[in-house]
């Protein structure tokens, strides 16, 4: 059956597509294998089970400034400033704290070392005589009383939940999971993707004169979602260009014995030409949807294709570079992070004012491409008041071009039943990985 001949385009509404979506990568992440790996090899993936600190930092109350710890007591007792203080010893970060001190005494402490007991005062050294006189310490003011000493256990304590099972390990989590006294961890494995796109006009760089002719098409989808997938935890495997000849199509996709998901480009529509899906169907695709009310890339499908004794899930993206960047963030990054265990599957979403006014049919869910920062004075064309917005389009929204992509933070979305925008209006923005 030819693509288009027999299939009935679902158009489900976005919030319906993703739902059957995570739906099928729900049931297959309750058996998606783990890992132990190093920390530093664990890098970008999602923690599979709860860390539980080894020990409470910090171990006992310390210093947040280089100084004299004291009693307030001792100073409200001696006041005005100008109080002289024997000092009692040091105290060093990675030491205990000194014991069996009595009242009316200073200890000369560094920053992040240990206070003693029922000392609740540090001065910091400038505000004293900086041990003038041997033995002994002025405190020159008194601002300080009661200040400038951090409680044990204000960072972590032995035995609680220091990293949650689904935290992506990045530079801060390494931080803590050190300090939890952790030097692996169990994490899930990095789903794998296979990327394929279609097209006889697609070229590479060394066919590029092609394009300076105006005689093809660079081929820009397989790396923007080869880097898509690994921003998203997952590892692609490249599987070429397939030309619009059946055998060729056939011939790519033979081999996905090692493939978790494969995510293909073009041949999305009904054109003559677009033959991929049809080769698809013919060798088991069973479909899930096809169309999508959203907009750029509408001519979204998903299903499973049989391989072997699986059911290998078929993400089918439309050929434009936007509406694959699009969806892909949009639809296969919450099934790739579903997979690899993520936290938060959906990705981020925070609420931004808009710099410029949107229209959108109100039966669709729109999402355009933005920028968290204000524009240039020259980009700004004259629009009033840019101070007050939080984001701003990267620029012509058209679904053929690539430009626009490179500057995008995020994307606005407008949902179903929002036919105007209006400029200072705040939306929904999904931030995309990496984006500063």
């Amino acid at each position: 059956m030819a693509w288009g001949e027999g299939i009935r385009a679902d158009w489900l509404s976005y919030e319906e597509a993703l739902a059957r979506i995570l739906e099928s990568a729900s049931s297959l992440a309750e058996s998606w294998p783990t890992e132990r790996l190093p920390l530093r090899r664990a890098l970008g993936r999602a923690v599979a089970e709860s860390v539980r600190a080894r020990a409470t930092l910090p171990s006992w109350p310390n210093s947040a400034m280089d100084g004299f710890a004291l009693r307030s007591a001792d100073l409200r007792a001696q006041r005005p400033e100008g109080i002289r203080f024997p000092v009692a010893g040091r105290s060093y970060p990675g030491e205990a704290p000194l014991r069996g001190l009595r009242g009316g005494v200073a200890v000369r402490v560094m920053t992040g070392g240990p206070v003693p007991e029922g000392f609740d005062t540090v001065i910091r050294v400038e505000h004293t005589d900086g041990e003038a006189e041997e033995g002994h310490v002025v405190v020159l003011r008194t601002d300080d009383v009661g200040r400038h000493v951090r409680g044990a256990g204000r960072d972590l304590r032995a035995g609680e939940e220091a990293v949650a099972a689904g935290t992506v390990v990045d530079s801060g989590a390494i931080a803590v999971l050190l300090a939890s006294g952790r030097e692996s961890v169990a994490v899930h494995r990095r789903p794998r993707v296979g990327v394929l796109s279609s097209g006889d006009e697609l070229v590479g760089a060394d066919r590029f004169d092609e394009v300076e002719k105006g005689l093809a098409v660079p081929d820009t989808n397989r790396g923007m979602l080869a880097g898509a997938a690994f921003e998203h935890g997952a590892v692609a495997r490249d599987l070429g260009v397939a030309s619009d000849d059946e055998s060729d199509i056939r011939a790519r996709i033979a081999d996905l014995a090692d493939i978790d998901v494969l995510v293909t480009t073009g041949g999305a529509s009904m054109g003559e030409r677009d033959l991929l899906k049809s080769v698809l169907l013919a060798v088991g695709l069973r479909l899930s949807f096809w169309r999508i009310r959203v907009r750029p890339g509408s001519p979204v499908s998903f299903g499973h294709l049989p391989v072997g004794n699986r059911r290998v899930p078929v993400f089918g993206l439309p050929g434009n570079p936007a509406s694959a960047f699009v969806t892909f963030h949009a639809l296969v990054a919450p099934y790739l992070r579903t997979l690899g265990g993520h936290l938060r599957p959906r990705g981020t979403v925070v609420r931004c004012r808009m710099g410029d006014p949107l229209s959108s049919p109100p039966r669709i869910t729109h999402f355009y491409r933005v920028a968290l920062a204000p524009p240039s004075a020259d980009q700004r064309g004259g629009r009033a008041d840019p101070a007050s917005a939080d984001c701003w389009l990267t620029g012509p929204q058209g679904s053929d071009l690539v430009s626009s992509l490179m500057r995008a933070d995020g994307l606005a979305i407008v949902g179903e039943g929002v036919g105007r925008v209006e400029a200072g209006d705040t939306l929904p923005v999904l931030l995309l990985p990496g984006r500063c």
